[in-house]
């Protein structure tokens, strides 16, 4: 079943993170955009003519071209868990005439094997702009996005809301919540795929088929961000959001 985003707000969460709220005359490229919802922001001010998305849900493509007939629609064809599992493993980017002053990817390496996030990255920078910027989102397993209203971590409350999921559909999702936290509370990065299954500081996933596909969320620390991406600025999350943000300047 294709993945069609309903949320808004990305604009204004990027838009607070790279310190620019007009991006009139500017060449953005969303990369993971889904239906393009970022246009959808009542904050947004991006030119529809100038601006691209690369997805790699076919249907999320056709849809947003359908509402933004403007815009430029790209179905990028790579494997992806879950959202596109017949794709290509590490397809490279296409290649694009026009280089973007802003490169945004909202949710996008969250749910990405760390070595596809690594490729994928130096090659966005490649499509960058003079003093272009690059803008991606993670979620810091162990930071407490909402402590005034949620007493717990980011990874307690994905483990939570992966029972609640499953809660929805029918299923009951039997998870030692305290167990798995406890098990991740030391490590630098970790993926978590259907909601039980942790794997701490490895790339040894193994194959999960296109049936059993249901959530990878992969989860960095701020300091091990900064590790891979000395480079990067990294961001505190934005807009009432628990997702961090890492931002590299092209010559930066």
């Amino acid at each position: 079943m294709a993945f069609l985003s309903t949320k808004t707000g990305q604009f204004t969460y990027f838009a607070q993170q790279l310190g620019e709220t007009n991006w009139r005359g500017k060449n953005v490229l969303d990369f993971g955009g889904n239906v393009g919802n970022i246009l959808r922001d009542p904050n947004s001010t991006i030119d529809h003519e100038r601006y691209w998305c690369l997805d790699v849900v076919p249907e999320s493509i056709e849809q947003g071209r359908a509402e933004f007939p403007k815009a430029h629609w790209i179905f990028y064809d790579r494997y992806c868990f879950f959202f596109n599992p017949d794709g290509v493993e590490r397809l490279d980017l296409p290649r694009f005439e026009e280089p973007f002053d802003y490169i945004v990817a909202y949710s996008v390496f969250t749910n990405t094997p760390r070595a596809d996030m690594l490729q994928l990255v130096g090659q966005l920078e490649d499509r960058l702009a003079p003093h272009g910027a690059l803008a991606f989102t993670f979620i810091d397993p162990h930071y407490h996005s909402w402590p005034d209203r949620y007493g717990s971590n980011n990874l307690v409350w994905r483990l939570e809301r992966e029972i609640f999921l499953e809660g929805e559909k029918g299923n009951t999702l039997n998870i030692d919540v305290r167990a798995l936290s406890e098990r991740a509370r030391d490590a630098s990065w970790f993926v978590l795929v259907n909601g039980e299954d942790l794997y701490l500081e490895t790339e040894d996933v193994p194959r999960y088929e296109p049936e059993r596909q249901r959530t990878y969320h992969a989860f960095y620390t701020v300091e091990y961000m900064r590790s891979l991406f000395p480079r990067a600025t990294i961001l505190p999350p934005a807009n009432d959001e628990m997702q961090h943000c890492c931002v590299i300047r092209n010559g930066q």
